[in-house]
């Protein structure tokens, strides 16, 4: 068992799926059509498959902006909306208003673990250290090592997710009493706002917000991917069991340009350029940010290392077998 502080209750654990379960049994459930296409997928007159897919604007999910920007999805029949709405939800998803969604793998676990028709279509990218992503503080919190946080509290984005497991694994690693450390939930787009008006002691931030953050003086306090955690998988694409069985032409689709959108992101070298047309960076602040590597497949070892080590922590009911959770190219 690996020790990360108390563990909260077992609703707090089941906090996602228990969200999803609140738009009917359908959301929760392993059977039924409704998990397909949905009124906002399906074939068009020209032989295009429509998709919504919800995403969140960070520097992980570059090349699916890219691919739509650079028209691979139209050259490979796909219509692709993009909404930032729909982003780690897991409701609509399974009922069909979106076909595809970008989420923390840890959501995606916790998920499966409880039963949730999903899988795992393609990767956003792996931890690394030097990425401008960890728990910051600014000069005036008066938090100079990363002891100074017993006691202390630090925004993440979700219960039980990425941000917090990452903290924990990284936290303890550091020496710090966990169970002394208060994790406050805000929205991403928030946190680094937070954190620069003293609303709270520190926050677990990603780029573009740690970028923005910097700008106005935050420092960097722990990286969780400078020490265990280095190239665990973050998060990624997800689809409804449904969906895929009743599309794989289009999941095929999808998968082969995100891959080839990643390859030219890698490629290019492009990527700093890029991302200033779907997020809020400046060019000045986009020259900062990290020139990620971006996958072209999900890697089932870390990805499984991910899933064991939720159960391990009690983050997940059970451990899940990834390998089981995937789509095989046809």
């Amino acid at each position: 068992m690996v020790a990360l502080g108390k563990g909260r209750s077992r609703a707090a654990v089941l906090g996602v799926v228990a969200l999803a379960c609140t738009v009917g049994l359908s959301a929760c459930g392993g059977s039924g059509g409704s998990g397909g296409s949905g009124d906002s997928g399906g074939s068009g007159e020209s032989g295009t498959t429509a998709m919504k897919v919800g995403v969140t604007p960070v520097g992980d999910f570059a090349p699916i902006y890219y691919a739509k920007e650079k028209g691979i999805f139209a050259k490979n029949g796909l219509d692709v909306t993009i909404d930032p709405k729909g982003a780690s939800e897991v409701p609509p998803l399974i009922s069909g208003s979106y076909q595809a969604v970008s989420m923390a793998w840890a959501t995606f676990i916790q998920a499966s673990a409880q039963g949730v028709p999903l899988r795992a279509i393609f990767p956003g990218i792996n931890g690394a250290a030097d990425t401008q992503t960890g728990i910051y503080v600014m000069p005036s919190s008066g938090i100079s090592s990363v002891k100074d946080l017993e006691g202390k509290n630090v925004a993440i984005n979700q219960p039980k997710a990425n941000f917090e497991l990452n903290s924990r694994v990284a936290l303890q690693e550091a020496g710090v009493d966990v169970d002394k450390v208060q994790f406050q939930v805000l929205p991403l787009a928030t946190m680094a706002d937070a954190l620069v008006a003293g609303k709270v002691d520190a926050a677990y931030l990603v780029p573009p917000f740690s970028v923005q953050a910097e700008d106005k003086k935050a420092k960097l306090l722990l990286d969780p991917y400078a020490g265990r955690l280095a190239g665990s998988p973050i998060a990624g694409y997800v689809m409804s069991e449904a969906f895929v069985k009743q599309n794989p032409k289009a999941v095929a689709a999808f998968k082969a340009s995100m891959a080839e959108a990643a390859e030219q992101l890698n490629t290019s070298k492009s990527y700093r350029d890029f991302v200033t047309t779907y997020t809020k960076l400046t060019p000045e602040l986009a020259a900062k940010v990290p020139a990620y590597e971006f996958p072209t497949a999900i890697d089932v070892e870390k990805l499984q290392a991910v899933a064991d080590l939720m159960a391990e922590a009690g983050f997940a009911t059970k451990k899940v077998d990834i390998s089981q959770l995937l789509v095989d190219d046809k």
